[in-house]
């Protein structure tokens, strides 16, 4: 109870900068940029999982998104992953507002009680409030500090101390990938990115791993939101086109992205190549997109993924597991 006032204050303090930030933006209705209008619905499946994973299945609990959690979802989230069996939780950035409140969190993964965290970088974790680029020597300050407070498991680094990119051989056969699309003022991977990534692709590959890709925001020109790789210009939506490639050519089993505060599962396939299965999972506490209703994805939530023994079956059986309690909405765009 000691630190309860100092949250206060900051918080109030940031309430004040948001609101001086958000009052050009438009009042009422639905946020502009989700584009999946009346089919928002049809993005909705998810599979019933039993309540514990059958013998030689890897459970995995992925979620992203959790600033302003007021309503206590991700301690739910961390709690409910553990009792149905997860081995991993893959947390796909936005752990806070701002990386000042990172103490927070740390307190929270203590509800994990040893299961295996691997966070993604946020733009909340690089950018003042989410929103407000300080300089690349802070961005790369934030990059290290990130490393250092929550990476606390066994991981093979991409060889860059700009980004947060890693892979890690889980439990089984699984091998998972965290990508960086926001350490980089104007967004993207790069080429450095990349490269390491169809190395790392290709060797997994080889081995015949049961691979699953992670990054904070969404794939451009997905069929749901643009709130995505897409705002961020020529440059990224090149990068984002070139990693759907690789992800196609080296067959990844699930993509899953999170920044937009919601759930949808959709499909994105190149040219002439096969489609990959994506889901969208921002939904552990941040204020859910504005105008969005439950049935078109706007409720809090975490995702469940069965990872059967042997090579890659895909698709792979996601549940969506619902907070049931009260949702927190946001009464103006709240998307950054």
């Amino acid at each position: 109870m000691k630190n309860r006032p100092a949250r206060l204050t900051f918080r109030g303090v940031v309430a004040a900068l948001l609101l001086c930030c958000l009052c050009a933006c438009n009042k009422g209705g639905r946020s502009r940029t989700i584009i999946c209008g009346e089919n928002c619905p049809s993005y909705q499946h998810t599979d019933s999982l039993p309540e514990q994973p059958p013998q030689g299945t890897i459970r995995l609990a992925i979620g992203g998104d959790s600033r302003d959690d007021i309503r206590e979802v991700v301690p739910w989230a961390f709690k409910e992953a553990r009792r149905r069996g997860a081995k991993a939780f893959l947390f796909l950035g936005d752990l806070e507002l701002t990386p000042a409140e990172d103490a927070l969190f740390l307190r929270k993964l203590n509800d994990l009680d040893g299961i295996p965290f691997y966070p993604v970088m946020g733009n909340h974790e690089v950018e003042s409030f989410g929103f407000i680029w300080r300089s690349d020597s802070k961005s790369r300050d934030r990059v290290k500090t990130f490393k250092q407070r929550f990476i606390k498991v066994p991981v093979n680094f991409a060889p860059s101390e700009d980004s947060v990119v890693y892979a890690a051989d889980l439990e089984g056969n699984v091998h998972f990938i965290a990508l960086d699309n926001v350490s980089w003022k104007g967004g993207g991977f790069g080429a450095e990115q990349l490269d390491w990534l169809e190395k790392d692709l290709k060797a997994a590959n080889a081995a015949k791993k049961v691979v699953l890709v992670g990054m904070h925001k969404g794939l451009a020109n997905n069929p749901v939101t643009t709130h995505a790789m897409d705002e961020d210009g020529a440059a990224a939506i090149k990068d984002s086109d070139a990693a759907l490639r690789l992800f196609s050519a080296y067959n990844v089993a699930l993509v899953v992205v999170s920044h937009n505060h919601m759930y949808a599962a959709y499909n994105q396939h190149p040219l002439n190549q096969h489609e990959i299965e994506v889901r969208l999972t921002g939904g552990l506490g941040a204020p859910l997109v504005k105008g969005l209703r439950a049935d078109e994805g706007g409720f809090h939530h975490f995702l469940l993924v069965d990872v059967p023994p042997g090579e890659n079956k895909t698709p792979l059986r996601v549940e969506v597991v619902k907070f049931q309690g009260t949702p927190i909405k946001a009464d103006d765009e709240d998307e950054k």
